[in-house]
């Protein structure tokens, strides 16, 4: 059972590996299927807002046992260009290089040798796969979806490949949703001066970018880190939202 686990924004979470054949550091949280661990969670303010995930980050990896060092180089080099092949004419998947949530590159600028490692008689190379979520879609269904895909790449000779056992969720446009983030702040501030009249409502932060984390398998909060203080203009007294 999987374990359910940001251009573009992404948060990372963690699943169980399946067998086939057989812009700076991203905040984490790990997501079961029934709770969200919050050592690494960043809170939320009072205003957010909630959106479905656009796609799941995943590894995949193709090894290669064959004796020959050769013969391992030849066979992984097909299984990369039948991988990028398959990826390119099929809808909702994308392959990119570098370190999984943390860096990309276009698939397009990796070349095989730059990933390719050969060490102690076994080989192998490693890329990330974007699969978009599809409506009603839950976080295992897309998994053996993308397990599935993988299986489907004739294998060439001894090679053979997994998806790795973390995951990275993300929504793209995230900016997208500024406009409406503020808004919602500006209501927020208006009902608070209103509930604590007389009194005076400053807001800070909002030259922030917006922030996302995992709040479910499929499903990220969005928002600006704001403050908010309201200080009673009798009293004198501050609180911060």
């Amino acid at each position: 059972m999987w374990k359910s686990a940001l251009p573009v924004a992404v948060a990372m979470l963690f699943a169980g590996a399946p067998a086939l054949a057989q812009e700076g550091r991203l905040e984490t949280v790990t997501v079961t299927a029934s709770m969200v661990d919050n050592d690494e969670l960043r809170a939320a303010p009072a205003v957010y807002r909630r959106i479905p995930a656009d796609f799941v980050l995943t590894e995949v990896t193709y090894q290669s046992g064959s004796r020959d060092g050769a013969v391992r180089k030849r066979e992984l080099s097909a299984m990369f260009d039948r991988l990028k092949k398959e990826v390119a004419k099929t809808a909702g998947y994308e392959l990119q290089g570098g370190e999984i949530g943390y860096s990309s590159a276009s698939i397009d600028t990796v070349a095989f040798g730059d990933i390719y490692f050969d060490y102690n008689g076994q080989a192998h190379f490693t890329l990330t796969l974007s699969v978009d979520t599809k409506p009603g879609e839950t976080f295992d269904q897309l998994m053996r979806r993308a397990t599935e895909f993988i299986g489907g790449i004739k294998a060439e000779g001894r090679a053979e490949a997994w998806l790795g056992d973390e995951q990275f969720i993300g929504a793209r446009n995230i900016g997208a949703h500024r406009a409406d983030l503020m808004a919602d702040i500006r209501q927020e501030a208006e009902h608070l001066q209103t509930l604590f009249q007389p009194s005076s409502v400053t807001v800070g932060g909002l030259e922030s970018r917006v922030i996302t984390q995992p709040s479910g398998p499929l499903e990220l909060e969005i928002f600006i880190p704001y403050t908010l203080t309201v200080k009673s203009v009798s009293a004198g007294n501050t609180g911060t939202d």
